[in-house]
């Protein structure tokens, strides 16, 4: 029987556009709506749907991030039940500023201008503190802040003496002696673990960038991130809940594959741990029966495909370039000086699967 994960709250916030053109990333948009769609979801994750907030688009500014923060502050302080799992995810960039005597961090909000960054973007440190006045008995914080200019990845060009970066976890932590380490680019995560079960995932270590899957449907790191969710972490026989230590060892074991298979590039998760806590409902409490697969993360079933991304088109001044394939049937498809491409087949990268004839 379906159940609900009663005590669960989740803040998603998913910088995708951006003041300054170049540095929106629209890509982030699919990762929010897939991961909002799979944590409300009755046959999935079970979260309340009115407990799973998003913030995209232009409500992603400072004050915004900040009020979301307020936002699931107060969801757990008014659930007196004891029993409270927060869920926090960002995707956006994140940088360095290395002008001054120690490094300064900053997230960058939709509103910020390029002319005043470091006075209109969210010091990481402001944020790691907001963070850290929430007071769940279980918390888990997924950051995915480290987006390098390239084909594939979550673009940005340094500008303004700043330079892409993850951020590193002794912004969010006082020490903690319980939270287990894996890797470098958690170095510190700690004013976060005061509780039953603190949880720190990050996408990427140190400059490492933060790739999006070949298709472009979602990155690489969500994408594996919601199958953990939704049983590809290969739960113990019978689970009805997703663990912590199932989402954990599944990014770090999936993502770098992913990424040197689509990319031939390094991307490896960090993480660090106290304890180990149920984050989710199992396919709605039911968990997976013996020999069954698991759904497919993109189109699970009762899910509403995430919608491929329309073809790239680059206007040349003498016609238009359009990335991908392009299927013709059985008519015609006209370029520039007066070829035609006639009959069944694609046009791929370039060269075609059909016919070829220069007009006479």
């Amino acid at each position: 029987m379906t159940q609900t994960f009663t005590h669960g709250y989740a803040l998603l916030i998913g910088v995708t556009e951006n003041a300054v053109a170049r540095w929106a990333l629209p890509d982030v948009a699919q990762d929010i709506a897939a991961l909002a769609e799979v944590l409300a979801h009755p046959d999935r994750c079970g979260y309340p749907a009115g407990q799973v907030r998003v913030l995209t688009g232009p409500a992603a500014t400072r004050p915004g991030i900040l009020d979301g923060l307020a936002w699931l502050g107060e969801r757990l302080v008014a659930d007196t039940s004891g029993e409270a799992t927060a869920l926090l995810y960002y995707s956006g960039h994140g940088w360095r500023d290395d002008a001054g005597q120690s490094p300064v961090y900053y997230l960058i909000p939709s509103d910020v201008q390029e002319s005043a960054l470091r006075s209109r973007s969210l010091r990481a440190e402001d944020f790691a503190a907001a963070v850290g006045e929430l007071r769940p008995r279980r918390l888990l914080v997924v950051l995915d802040c480290c987006h390098a200019a390239g084909l594939g990845i979550k673009a940005l060009a340094p500008a303004g003496g700043l330079v892409s970066a993850a951020l590193p976890s002794a912004l969010f932590t006082a020490g903690e002696p319980a939270l287990a380490a894996c890797g470098k680019g958690l170095d510190g995560l700690a004013a976060l673990a005061q509780g039953a079960g603190r949880a720190m995932l990050s996408s990427s270590q140190g400059h490492q960038p933060s790739y999006i899957r070949r298709d472009r449907r979602m990155s690489i790191f969500t994408y594996h991130l919601i199958e953990a969710l939704t049983g590809h972490a290969q739960p113990a026989a019978g689970a009805a809940e997703v663990l912590v230590s199932d989402v954990m060892s599944h990014v770090w074991r999936r993502v770098p594959a992913s990424a040197r298979r689509d990319w031939d590039a390094d991307q490896q998760p960090d993480f660090r741990v106290s304890g180990n806590f149920p984050v989710a409902l199992l396919l709605g409490g039911k968990g997976l029966t013996t020999g069954t697969p698991p759904p497919d993360p993109l189109t699970g079933a009762g899910l509403a495909p995430v919608p491929a991304p329309a073809p790239t088109v680059i206007h040349t001044g003498g016609g238009a370039y359009i990335g991908g394939n392009v299927t013709i049937g059985s008519g015609k498809f006209v370029g520039r000086d007066d070829i035609t491409i006639i009959g069944d087949g694609n046009v791929v990268g370039d060269h075609s699967r059909a016919t070829v004839n220069r007009r006479r």
